[in-house]
């Protein structure tokens, strides 16, 4: 069936999430939930590196994905860039169901994307219960289309 979930009767659509993974090397410390942006200004063996997405800086103001484990610096992480991902960090608690998402001003936090400003990265399904807490869930978009 080509990976598509299924059961006996037919397509399991409850439990369809569309995860996608990519490996990074990180340029600082990441944790589990942390929005990350690809540094360019960073490369280890001709790879890019990622780092805390920042809406105020210019290099990593676009979301790639979110951190799904700690990871030191200088060390391989995996990012899940798109599908289902019930770990990521919001700025706020406010957001609504269907509301999309980019780099926020909070280093490794996602909030509400700001018009023309950024790629969108997420859709919210499920609103952070804390502020900077890695348990909102949202629909990755794989932006960067990896």
């Amino acid at each position: 069936m080509s990976g598509i979930p299924y059961k006996l009767d037919g397509l399991d659509g409850n439990n369809e999430v569309r995860a996608t993974f990519v490996t990074f090397y990180a340029s600082q410390a990441l944790v589990k939930g942390d929005a990350v942006a690809i540094d360019t200004a960073t490369s280890t063996n001709g790879y890019n590196h990622v780092m805390k997405a920042n809406s105020g800086e210019a290099g990593n103001a676009n979301v790639l994905g979110v951190c799904t484990e700690t990871v030191a610096s200088g060390d391989v992480g995996v990012i899940q860039v798109g599908g289902v991902c019930t770990f990521a960090k919001l700025l706020d608690v406010a957001d609504a169901p269907g509301n999309l998402l980019g780099a926020s001003s909070t280093d490794g936090s996602m909030t509400l994307m700001a018009a023309d400003t950024q790629v969108p990265a997420a859709i919210i399904l499920v609103d952070a219960s804390d502020a900077n807490t890695a348990d909102a869930t949202v629909y990755l978009l794989n932006s960067h289309n990896l």
